[in-house]
């Protein structure tokens, strides 16, 4: 306060201390004078009130409530185009700049109250800090396993399109700055370095980069994470990721302000060197130490732990940005080599809502403020007048910037025997910027080698390139592959040399011994293995499930076949089905997980049934067995999952009610070969035929059962007393009437059965019983006369010809529908009693004309 009179002095001090500004502080009291209450000046006649617009937290809520209210609506407005998220994201932070409500507010001379000059900075300063948070995030969802494991092609792929694109911005930059370099002379200052000859570098690299995150995002949308062009597109992302951060490092050091290039780009890598090599060593043993005398639990971390984590977090990104980098550099290496597990999933559940609900919309603010696409496309002697020229130019350019990178990946993947179409989908996924091309704009700009016309140009550019990518891949890429859809994948399809594919689904850990034994009980042979595909189905909440899906969709598609000895993963010891497989000839098992919303499941599952050539598909009843034989619900939204499987799948589907098939070890008794053979147990099997082409699907693969050493098969047909049927009009004899085959149907199951008399005339396991039934009642009694006898029921889920199928339909219960009428009865408490477990097999419904037309031909 020098060069003020003592009078004035003393007047401003009373005033402040009356306002109550004076702060208490080691046994003093300093008035504080320097902090501005208000954001702008106030009238003259409002000069004594403080309105909300003057004040920094009100203006500051403001912005985050329109920034988060805008990104939602235009999220849910795009996302029936096939838009990711970032799409909206970034347009509602243009919306509310300059170059639209900042336009509209300067005519009306009220833009400042919106966003006053003030309030950027903390604005600035909470959004970096989500964004230091957000790329801690990036790097626990970065899977390092695809880059050391990464083949030849997804290598290529992704350096020669990062080349091809770099190359192409270096020259488009230079196109576009030949208008633009000469208006901003006046923005710099006469002592300030100049950094605008790095423009092109920031550029170029935003262009040649690859966002992984942003990719398995539009991925997964999609269901075609696990895809063959999914696992390639992601493998070449985190290869393109991993090397645009390290270009960015340097590209940091060599436009680091203070000159010191070496310096900052010796010491930035000498850190990452530390934190790969000594500190990611370090961590597993510290978290240990920190859980030590516990088990090693979920509950044993808590808010302190997490504590920890963020702690540190904050501590790297001040370490790299002391560096001379910047901090994000730090919380995205500390994201990378934190050990996954228990302590990261907890942090990311704790963390990310926020940070990726409130702190990153924020981000897309601030970027947002710096856009004003009028400098675009006007001159350096108006901001305000529209130029057509450049307009024109702009537009050259960006059409330009939408083909290296598609080109370069095109062309590599041919170069390794892909097909064209699928080539070309993979060049437009790998034309995705993202998050990652933004940020590194976003610090060419406060580096200033980004001027107001070139950021909001290539903000421009980054935005409309990913348009086009979820709507071409959902529109053109899966259509057509839906023509090339195989056909005739079914259990009766398939001969006795041929290998049988199953999708083995679980949900929790108690469905895997029901399935494993299933499994052994469909007779892997030499002459026709089994290759096994075991998915553990998560339930896709919040973030967490985007790391989870990029670590299973990245593995290799010969990762987890058939495990030798001592060859198993160390990392998957207690996984049930590659224990099976490890110790079982002839059975291949890959294990994986989808992640999804139980409304989109059933579209992850066919989608990876569609593109494994799957044969049948298992899923497990949504109802469990309890001790006294009922059936209890253990997630209601299972039965829906269950639902949209069986009504979507391309290949056949079968729903196992599992009441003790689990403890039966069929597997066990198969590979005692020490044990004599009086004492070996055989496993009992029926199977219930009644017609139709499910019940055909269900004695086919019966027919593969007993072809095991340890399985006797019993196939029951039931025939129809149709006279008893007419005398008697009841009800539920109009249903067995429906379900019983007439005309073309019946000479369908007539032929299949005299084809199965034949083939198994001389198995003495299997036995045919005809019976004769007068009513659906006498069906029911039958079943349950024979209650104990067997270990496992198998059954079709439809019953008689499709024409029918509308009337039998009648007895589905609304809780049950996907076990079908015959099923439904069993497992329904008031009809049975007992503890046998039910398999109920349905035809793929893509398939089941093409086969009746077969079948129909061999007659």
């Amino acid at each position: 306060m020098s060069g003020i009179s003592p009078a004035l002095r003393a007047n401003i001090t009373a005033q402040v201390e009356k306002l109550g500004f004076a702060l208490p502080y080691n046994n003093r009291t300093y008035t504080v004078v320097c902090y501005n209450l208000f954001v702008r000046k106030s009238s003259k006649q409002l000069q004594h009130l403080r309105l909300p617009t003057d004040l920094i937290l009100p203006v500051f809520l403001v912005q985050m409530v329109s920034i988060m209210f805008v990104s939602s609506i235009l999220v849910l407005a795009l996302k029936r185009f096939h838009q990711p998220r970032i799409v909206a994201q970034i347009l509602a932070g243009i919306l509310l700049g300059p170059t639209l409500l900042g336009e509209i507010l300067n005519r009306l001379h009220m833009f400042t109250s919106f966003a006053p000059f003030e309030s950027v900075l903390s604005l600035e300063t909470i959004g970096n800090l989500g964004l230091v948070y957000y790329m801690f995030l990036v790097g626990l969802e970065l899977e390092l396993k695809p880059v050391i494991r990464a083949g030849k092609k997804a290598l290529s792929i992704a350096l020669v399109g990062m080349v091809v694109a770099i190359a192409s911005g270096w020259g488009l930059f230079f196109v576009l700055d030949d208008n633009i370099k000469p208006n901003l002379k006046f923005l710099k200052a006469p002592n300030q370095r100049d950094n605008t000859h790095s423009g092109h570098l920031f550029w170029a690299l935003a262009l040649g980069t690859t966002s992984f995150p942003d990719v398995a995002r539009i991925l997964a949308d999609l269901k075609l994470l696990h895809s063959e062009l999914g696992r390639l597109a992601l493998s070449s992302a985190v290869i393109s990721d991993l090397c645009s951060w390290f270009l960015f490092i340097l590209l940091l050091a060599l436009t680091n302000l203070t000159g010191h290039f070496f310096v900052a780009g010796l010491t930035t890598l000498a850190f990452v060197w530390f934190c790969v090599f000594v500190l990611r060593p370090a961590l597993p043993k510290l978290i240990r130490f920190l859980t030590k005398n516990k088990e090693d639990k979920r509950d044993n971390y808590n808010e302190l732990h997490v504590s920890f984590v963020l702690m540190g977090v904050l501590v790297c990104a001040m370490i790299t940005d002391s560096l001379g980098t910047l901090s994000y550099v730090g919380a995205f290496v500390l994201g990378a080599i934190m050990p996954r597990g228990e302590l990261s999933k907890l942090v990311v559940e704790k963390i990310q809502p926020f940070v990726t609900g409130i702190m990153m919309p924020l981000f897309f603010l601030i970027v947002g403020l710096r856009t004003n696409m009028w400098f675009v496309f006007s001159s350096h002697d108006s901001y305000t007048a529209f130029q057509f020229k450049y307009a024109k130019r702009f537009m050259l350019v960006l059409s330009l910037a939408f083909l290296p990178k598609i080109a370069g990946s095109f062309v590599a993947a041919l170069i390794h025997k892909m097909k064209p179409w699928n080539a070309l989908a993979l060049g437009v996924v790998m034309n995705t910027r993202g998050l990652m091309a933004l940020f590194i704009l976003s610090t060419g700009r406060d580096l200033k080698t980004l001027d107001q016309k070139t950021f909001p140009a290539m903000i421009f550019v980054v935005w409309a390139l990913m348009i086009p990518i979820g709507p071409f891949l959902a529109y053109s890429y899966k259509t057509t592959k839906h023509f090339g859809q195989y056909k005739n994948r079914n259990i009766r399809s398939i001969g006795s040399d041929t290998e049988l594919r199953i999708l083995a689904c679980t949900h929790e850990s108690r469905n895997s011994p029901a399935i494993i034994n299933l499994l052994e009980a469909s007779n892997p042979t030499r002459q026709s293995p089994i290759q096994v595909f075991a998915v553990q189905l998560v339930e896709m909440i919040g973030h967490t499930s985007a790391m989870l899906i990029v670590h299973d969709a990245c593995k290799p598609n010969n990762e987890g076949s058939k495990h030798k000895a001592g060859q198993i993963s160390p990392s998957l010891p207690s996984n049930p089905f590659e224990l099976y497989a490890k110790e079982r000839e002839n059975v291949h098992v890959q294990a994986l997980t989808i992640v999804s919303a139980y409304s989109t499941m059933h579209e992850d599952i066919c989608n990876f049934a569609e593109d494994k050539c799957i044969t049948l598909v298992i899923v497990p009843f949504h109802q469990q067995s309890t001790l006294d034989g009922t059936m209890e619900e253990s997630n209601p939204a299972l039965r829906a999952v269950n639902r949209n499987v069986i009504d979507n799948a391309p290949c056949s589907v079968g729903v196992l009610v599992d009441r003790g098939l689990g403890i039966s070890q069929i597997f066990k008794s198969n590979i005692s070969s020490h044990i004599s053979s009086d004492d070996v147990s055989y496993h009992r099997f029926a199977v219930f035929f009644i017609g139709g082409v499910d019940d055909r699907e269900a004695l086919a693969y019966a027919k593969r059962m007993a072809g095991h050493s340890r399985v006797d098969l019993t196939v029951v047909r039931f025939i129809l007393n149709t006279e008893a049927c007419l005398d008697d009009a009841d009800y539920d004899n109009e249903i067995l009437e429906a379900m019983a085959n007439t005309g073309r149907q019946k000479q369908l199951d007539d032929l299949y059965l005299d084809g199965f008399r034949v083939h198994t005339m001389h198995n003495s396991s299997i036995k045919l019983v005809e019976e004769v039934v007068n009513s659906w009642e006498e069906t029911l009694d039958f079943i349950n006369d024979i209650e104990g006898d067997y270990d496992l029921y198998i059954m079709g889920r439809r019953h008689g010809s499709s024409s029918t199928l509308a009337v039998t339909s009648e007895l589905d219960s609304s809780d049950c529908d996907e076990l079908g009428t015959l099923a439904e009865a069993l497992v329904s408490s008031s009809f049975f009693k007992v503890n046998t477990s039910i398999l109920i097999v349905q035809q793929g419904a893509a398939v089941e004309e093409i086969q009746d037309e077969s079948d129909y031909q061999e007659m």
